[in-house]
C-alpha cells in the first residue's frame, strides 16, 4: 500500500512497458501517463495502431487494450484494489498503486518527477515519442509539427501561407511547411520535431535546406523562424540540436508549446519586412 507523504511528486508520469518474453525480463515502452497535482490534471498516451514497436503483436495490443480500460475505470472511480479510500488520479498515490498491481504481461513503472507541462496534451504526446519513440508514417510525423506550429502562429498562421516552394542553390526548388516571399525577402517558417527518435537527422537537415534556400537569394533578406517540438525536461537530449539550429541558421528557435508567443512575434516582425505595411489588429503586430 502506498504512504503519503512530504515528498509527494505533484507533476510526474510512469511508463507502460509490456513483456514480450515467457521470463518476464524483457519489456518495451508501448505508453505513458502522466499527471499534475497543482491545476489538476492526468492523461496518458497509448500505442496507437498505426505506430509499430518491434516485437508488440496483435496478442499484445489486445492485452493493452484490456489494461487500458481497466486503469480508465479506477481512475473514473477513484479506487484502486487495496486502497483504503477514494485516491486521485492526479496523484502519485493513484498510478504507485496502480503499479504495484499491475505486475505480469503489462507493467507500470514507478512514478518519476519530471517539470510542469505548460501544455499538457500537447507535453504527454512529445513525453510519449521520447520514451516509446515508436515507428510512424510519414505523413503522421508532418500533420503533428504542422498542427503544432499553425497553432503557435495564431492568427498569422493566415498571413503566412502553408506548403511553399522556394527557390534553393543549385537552382533548385525546397518546399517549406509555411513561408512568404516579396521583393523585400523572404520569411521561412519551419517545424522540427526534437522529441522523435531521429531528431538529431531531421535537426541537420533542416539546417542544410535553410542554407541551401539562404544561398539562392543573394541580394535579398531571409528571414527564418524555427518552432520545435521537445520532450518535457528535455528527456530526448535536444538541447544541443536547438544550439546548433541557432549557431548555423537563425537565432528565432522557439519551443512551440512553451514559446508560442515569442514565435508568433518573431514570424510576424520578419512578414512586417518583407511586406513593408505594418498589420494592426492582430496580436504580435508593431
Amino acid at each position: 500500500m502506498y504512504s503519503p507523504s512530504s515528498n509527494q511528486i505533484r507533476h510526474g508520469y510512469s511508463v507502460i512497458r509490456v513483456s514480450l518474453d515467457d521470463h518476464r525480463d524483457h519489456t518495451v515502452p508501448v505508453g505513458v501517463v502522466a499527471w499534475q497535482t497543482t491545476n489538476p490534471w492526468y492523461g496518458w498516451r497509448w500505442l496507437e495502431h498505426d505506430e509499430k514497436v518491434r516485437g508488440v503483436d496483435p496478442v499484445t495490443r489486445r492485452l493493452m487494450r484490456i489494461t487500458k480500460d481497466q486503469i480508465r475505470r479506477w481512475a473514473k472511480a477513484r479506487k484502486v484494489p487495496y486502497e483504503p479510500g477514494p485516491v486521485e488520479p492526479t496523484s502519485d498515490r493513484f498510478w504507485k498503486a496502480v503499479s504495484e498491481i499491475l505486475s505480469t504481461s503489462v507493467r507500470l513503472d514507478l512514478p518519476k518527477a519530471m517539470e510542469p507541462m505548460d501544455e499538457p496534451d500537447a507535453g504527454i504526446e512529445a513525453l510519449f515519442e521520447a520514451v516509446v519513440q515508436p515507428a510512424q508514417t510519414r505523413q503522421r510525423r508532418t500533420e503533428r509539427i504542422d498542427s503544432a506550429i499553425k497553432r503557435a502562429l495564431g492568427e498569422w498562421a493566415d498571413r503566412i501561407p502553408p506548403r511553399q516552394s522556394v527557390s534553393a542553390f543549385g537552382g533548385a526548388t525546397e518546399q517549406i511547411q509555411r513561408g512568404l516571399e516579396t521583393e523585400r525577402g523572404v520569411l521561412l517558417v519551419e517545424g522540427v520535431n526534437l522529441a522523435a527518435p531521429k531528431a538529431r537527422k531531421e535537426a541537420d537537415a533542416l539546417v542544410s535546406r535553410f542554407l541551401r534556400i539562404q544561398a539562392a537569394y543573394p541580394s535579398r533578406s531571409v528571414w527564418m523562424v524555427v518552432g520545435y517540438s521537445s520532450s518535457p525536461g528535455g528527456l530526448n537530449g535536444e538541447a544541443h540540436m536547438c544550439e546548433w539550429i541557432r549557431e548555423k541558421v537563425t537565432g528565432d528557435v522557439y519551443d512551440v508549446n512553451g514559446q508560442p508567443e515569442e514565435l508568433q512575434k518573431a514570424a510576424a516582425e520578419a512578414w512586417i519586412r518583407i511586406k513593408g505595411e505594418p498589420q494592426t489588429g492582430l496580436r504580435g503586430s508593431t
